[in-house]
């Protein structure tokens, strides 16, 4: 869907299982890490730390993250697999998403069970983190070594930062390509909420994603609550005062219900 005077439409997923969800935050934190480390600043690196220690608490809180994913690309290659030799098949495209499954699937197999192992190496790490819930705790007087390792060149930083973050990248690629491959895998269809509801009957099928696409100058936010039964989507508008306002009128939208 174009643009409105070239603004990109605004995208809501909303998962339908706890895999996905687990995806979605995983997608969600990769994308923080990427955007902070590629800023300068000694403030986005800081931040950088933070949001790292978030990935941890994800990760060594969830021993079965990466089962989850291997069991996913498994799900995927499979199904897409069926579709070999089909006719109106593109066999070329086919064969690099199935080998892009398989060295993801690969990849993933090899990293260590026990993720996020390398932070009580680093005294510096631990240090830091046992003061992320302090208010102002990581002030210079609270952590010295800290403020002394953000004066150190950026490209110093950053190459500590990437070896830090190296270990559970295939995580994070695992999961970006399969969140990527199960969106791709159903076409949007055209909708219209009126007065910023909607309803339908998804005729007994069981979406894994939800994706909403709205092309609108307003700033909306968008609720999809969903069963077997019924998806019932509910737009409604940021006002003035940061509050959610109802929306008046028809607005169109594009709605995938996303099942690979």
């Amino acid at each position: 869907m174009s643009g409105l005077f070239g603004s990109p439409p605004q995208i809501f997923d909303f998962p339908c299982n706890e895999r996905v969800r687990m995806m979605l935050r995983l997608e969600c934190l990769g994308q923080r890490l990427h955007d902070l480390l590629a800023l300068p600043s000694a403030a986005a690196h800081e931040a950088w730390l933070g949001c790292h220690f978030e990935l941890y608490d994800l990760l060594s809180t969830r021993s079965d993250v990466k089962n989850e994913l291997l069991q996913e690309l498994e799900r995927q290659r499979q199904t897409l697999g069926r579709f070999e030799g089909k006719p109106g098949v593109a066999a070329d495209r086919l064969a690099r998403v199935l080998n892009d499954l398989t060295q993801t699937y690969n990849q993933l197999s090899d990293v260590p069970m026990r993720l996020g192992a390398h932070l009580p190496e680093y005294e510096f790490l631990n240090a830091l983190k046992g003061r992320t819930g302090i208010p102002a705790g990581s002030c210079s007087f609270d952590l010295p070594a800290l403020h002394v390792w953000l004066k150190r060149p950026v490209e110093d930083r950053i190459a500590l930062m990437s070896s830090w973050l190296a270990h559970v990248l295939p995580i994070i690629k695992a999961s970006n390509l399969g969140l990527g491959y199960l969106r791709d895998g159903s076409e949007p269809q055209d909708f219209v909420a009126s007065n910023g509801t909607f309803e339908m009957s998804p005729g007994g099928r069981q979406a894994k994603l939800i994706r909403i696409q709205v092309q609108d100058v307003r700033e909306l936010t968008c609720e999809v609550s969903a069963n077997k039964y019924v998806v019932a989507v509910r737009f409604r508008q940021l006002n003035g005062q940061l509050g959610l306002s109802p929306i008046e009128g028809d607005l169109g939208f594009q709605m995938a219900l996303c099942d690979l």
